[in-house]
């Protein structure tokens, strides 16, 4: 069965891909190895620059999928500290991601994407021009391929097969879901909490949505911890109040950007999207935005190569593809891994900037929902490291 693009995995990075590219008239499949709609631990929280990339490509975020919006702020810091924020300008908005992914599913579907759920696929190999893809069931072939299949991705060791040791750039997050009714006590409704306190290099949250509490922690580098320990150290502290001990308790990696990692994220034929590109923020761990950026990029690149008009030899997929992300991300990617070095080696110095410098934590949301780049953070984060001589 030969098809224009297919498409591993049904997550943002994968759906964003095979809606853009069925909307101009692709022959699109899509194979997601679970069962489908799947669970997925994330937090949930969409930036504004999230989901203004989503409208810019015409697909809106309804007051259907947002599960609370939030503008106050509590930022917790070693010594007990803490102090909140009023912020104004954009409140957060919540989501559930089984079901965001599925309402992007749908999109890709309503464009003419075609989906099989319960499909893993096994092994991949670029043959000249045209993909092959073996999965236990049946083999596909296609002219180009999308690999959206996530942090352990095996296109992504497929592509740096002649690479050995450089993929090591992984955090991981740790998340329980805990219905409202199963609280005793419910002090979270209107508040988003964030803890510096638990972790060297990462943080714990409190989201609270429609119908349950998100409480997780996060590392954004390896450190080897009892992330499960600290999860429950850290309901004892917030005074969570359980019924009943059966709530979700979910893990998954954080494949982190690094600019120090060679990293290949495309051939002529494969493009590396999502978890599966590394594209994580090294800052807060946000993935959606960069795996609907790179989607979006993906099939921009396949739609323009397979145009009669950039049909021609000097157009170079891969090399356009990463033209693309260098443009859009790279910069952004690089400079939240310059702010993680410095704000999580230096948290009391950081500490008391922010409580002191209410400007300094307005920018922080600013570069966080994208009304403001991380360059100028970065700026303003430099000005202080120099000023107290911090190295990084």
């Amino acid at each position: 069965m030969k098809k224009d693009l297919i498409v591993i995995g049904a997550g943002p990075a994968g759906s964003s891909a095979a809606f853009l590219a069925a909307r101009a008239g692709l022959d699109v499949l899509i194979l997601e190895k679970e069962s489908w709609p799947r669970y997925k631990a994330c937090g949930g929280a969409l930036s504004a620059k999230t989901v203004d990339i989503l409208s810019e490509h015409d697909i809106q975020i309804g007051p259907e999928l947002i599960k609370n919006q939030i503008s106050e702020f509590k930022f917790s810091f070693p010594g007990r500290e803490e102090f909140g924020l009023n912020y104004k300008k954009t409140p957060i908005k919540l989501i559930n991601r089984k079901t965001f992914d599925d309402f992007l599913l749908k999109k890709a579907a309503a464009a003419g994407a075609e989906f099989i759920d319960q499909m893993e696929v096994l092994r991949v190999k670029e043959n000249g021009n045209e993909v092959l893809v073996e999965t236990l069931t049946e083999n596909y072939t296609s002219q180009f391929l999308v690999a959206a299949d996530g942090a352990n991705s095996r296109t992504a060791k497929y592509l740096n097969r002649e690479k050995k040791g450089i993929i090591k750039n992984k955090g991981i997050a740790i998340e329980a879901e805990i219905e409202y009714q199963n609280l005793i006590d419910n002090n979270f409704k209107d508040q988003i909490l964030i803890d510096f306190k638990h972790l060297d290099n990462g943080y714990g949250w409190v989201f609270p949505k429609k119908d349950f509490l998100s409480i997780g922690l996060g590392i954004l580098n390896f450190e080897k911890v009892d992330l499960n320990k600290i999860l429950a150290e850290y309901l004892r502290e917030l005074n969570i109040r359980i019924k009943k001990d059966d709530f979700l308790v979910k893990g998954h990696p954080i494949p982190v950007y690094s600019d120090q990692t060679e990293f290949k994220r495309a051939s002529n034929r494969i493009f590396l999207a999502g978890d599966a590109a590394y594209l994580a923020d090294a800052f807060i761990g946000e993935g959606i935005y960069y795996s609907l950026v790179s989607g979006f990029a993906a099939a921009e690149t396949i739609v323009d190569y397979l145009d009669s008009n950039s049909a021609e030899p000097n157009y170079i997929p891969a090399e356009n593809y990463e033209f693309k992300l260098k443009n859009n991300i790279f910069t952004e990617l690089k400079e939240a891994e310059k702010i993680a070095r410095l704000f999580y080696n230096n948290k009391k110095i950081v500490q008391l900037l922010l409580k002191s410098r209410r400007d300094l934590l307005i920018i922080f949301m600013d570069a966080v929902q994208g009304l403001k780049s991380y360059s100028e953070l970065g700026n303003l984060f430099n000005f202080f490291k120099n000023l107290f001589k911090i190295k990084i």
